[in-house]
């Protein structure tokens, strides 16, 4: 498996091996898949004893007038996600803002993989160190600071991968295959050079406790913000700011994770924060291939057939890209749709997942009784 930033480099950084090289992960998850043990518990067997594995998203609500983007991810999901072994769960403030008129009918029909959950953030940290901590105790208290919906959603999936695991993907990622199975086997990890869209956490677990500790140390109503958590925790970590607009409060996804990985990583596999290459979630960020620009056939089969996901920012950004030949996102919903058309129950999902790639063309591809 990879190894910790804090104590090795990982393969994907030694000799010819390079961030945007589309063999790597590829071949990695190709590795992944031939072994059965876990790195957690090596002595289950997850061939024959594989676990029921949960993703977790966070929605606040629908883009007005884009309901379909926001199910781009959720489609992808049940195409391309072993169901056997996987389920979503939807956490909304309110569930009448996601379960509407327009996507009823969707959520209905696929409420044995989808769940769509209340999150009630009061509810959710009794019983944790968060419940008694002076600036975590109040839900409304600690979104108060927050000017952004990323920044409050950054609590969130720390909460929520404490309390349940196994899996956290934003509403905006894709994935383009099953990494069901990679999940299984695989150490607990977040993204290299850090953005939290796609993390994997084993609930109550030694690291998801790390997590929570180390955030009660890093408040945003400190009243020496800047010299007690800045200088001291976050910058000589690394932290550098998503964006000026966040003004600091996005430290719970560029800088706790940061110090997670470089400080005290060490201890039993349940203890330890591992990390992957961000660009083989997103291609966009690692500037290897932009999701909304022009790329032919040749260079599109190669990226969805060896990045494990699309980081699309679709709706957030509604422009698609006019490029011909089309982008990568105008080829993914095209994917979706087209199958989407075709199959609009669970009977015709394939519940062991296939690629992406698998369902190119499949609405152009001749049928029996178009033969006849």
């Amino acid at each position: 498996m990879i190894q910790t930033e804090s104590t090795h480099t990982s393969i994907a950084c030694r000799g010819k091996y390079q961030l945007c090289d589309l063999d790597v992960p590829g071949t990695w998850l190709q590795r992944a898949a031939s072994n059965c043990y876990s790195c957690l518990d090596p002595s289950r067997n997850v061939c024959k004893n594989p676990s029921r594995l949960t993703y977790n998203q966070y929605l606040v609500g629908l883009k007005p007038g884009a309901a379909q983007a926001n199910l781009l991810s959720l489609k992808a999901f049940l195409m391309a996600q072993d169901l056997r072994r996987s389920r979503m769960v939807l956490w909304v403030d309110d569930p009448a803002a996601v379960y509407t008129n327009e996507t009823a009918a969707f959520f209905d029909t696929f409420a044995e993989h989808i769940t769509i959950k209340r999150f009630d953030y009061q509810q959710e940290i009794r019983g944790t160190l968060w419940e008694g901590d002076p600036f975590f105790r109040n839900g409304s208290y600690v979104r108060s600071f927050m000017p952004m919906a990323g920044a409050w959603s950054d609590v969130v999936r720390i909460l929520l991968l404490h309390k349940y695991g196994d899996f956290w993907m934003d509403n905006d990622v894709v994935l383009y295959t099953d990494v069901t199975h990679l999940l299984d086997i695989s150490h607990q990890f977040v993204m290299r050079w850090m953005n939290l869209h796609v993390m994997r956490m084993q609930p109550g677990s030694e690291l998801t406790h790390r997590v929570m500790r180390l955030a009660t140390l890093l408040p945003l109503d400190h009243p020496r913000f800047q010299q007690e958590v800045m200088d001291k925790h976050c910058k000589p970590a690394g932290y550098m700011t998503a964006h000026p607009m966040y003004k600091g409060t996005d430290i719970y996804n560029t800088c706790l994770h940061r110090v997670l990985l470089r400080v005290n990583n060490t201890g039993p596999p349940g203890a330890v924060l591992y990390d992957l290459p961000l660009g083989w979630w997103d291609h966009d960020w690692a500037g290897c291939f932009n999701t909304r620009k022009a790329i032919n056939d040749s260079d599109w089969r190669r990226v969805a057939g060896s990045f494990l996901a699309m980081h699309n920012r679709y709706p957030k950004e509604p422009d698609l890209g006019d490029a011909q030949p089309p982008s990568p996102l105008r080829r993914v919903i095209k994917i979706v749709d087209d199958f989407f058309a075709l199959c609009a129950s669970t009977d015709c999902m394939p519940v062991a997942g296939m690629p992406l790639l698998a369902y190119e063309g499949i609405r152009d591809a001749p049928r029996k009784h178009d033969a006849a």
